[in-house]
């Protein structure tokens, strides 16, 4: 009687086991997508913090120079960039390094000559892309607008 019990109760039925099988797939069901969300905002935050280094940067080497246009190519050595506009490892690119910013040496007013574009170049971070544009008429003046398509972003881009 003894070895009959024991028998039995060796292991798990199979109504048991098709229970848990479920609910670790309704677990990963949620999850994934909340995880994938998660590391495409990350990867998008490591492209903001490098347009934050060198617009940083850049906008110092502009009020240095006042009232003579600075090119973002002066600013990107002190960004952690190289002077091509790549980061090392070359993750990200930023272009055209020939864009310039100008600060007015009597009140400092801003005046960039055209939109930057930060992108992914490695292959996780290849669908982000990133636009900075100041325009001191338009509140707040400097805009960062994103996208995670692969699409070069516009003025009409959503913000970050």
């Amino acid at each position: 009687m003894r070895r009959v019990r024991q028998q039995r109760e060796a292991g798990f039925t199979l109504i048991e086991l098709l229970i848990v099988i479920l609910m670790v797939g309704i677990l990963a069901a949620v999850g994934v997508p909340l995880y994938i969300g998660y590391t495409r905002d990350a990867k998008a935050a490591e492209g903001k913090a490098i347009v934050s280094s060198y617009w940083t940067s850049w906008r110092s080497a502009a009020m240095q120079n006042c009232g003579v246009a600075t090119a973002l190519s002066a600013a990107l050595p002190k960004a952690g960039l190289t002077a091509a506009g790549a980061t090392i490892p070359a993750r990200w690119a930023v272009s055209p390094v020939a864009t310039t910013l100008t600060a007015a040496c009597l009140d400092g007013a801003l005046a960039q000559s055209a939109a930057v574009i930060t992108a992914g170049t490695a292959t996780d971070v290849s669908t982000i892309q990133i636009r900075q544009s100041y325009d001191g008429a338009v509140t707040p003046p400097m805009q960062l607008r994103c996208t995670t398509d692969g699409t070069a972003p516009i003025a009409t881009s959503p913000l970050c």
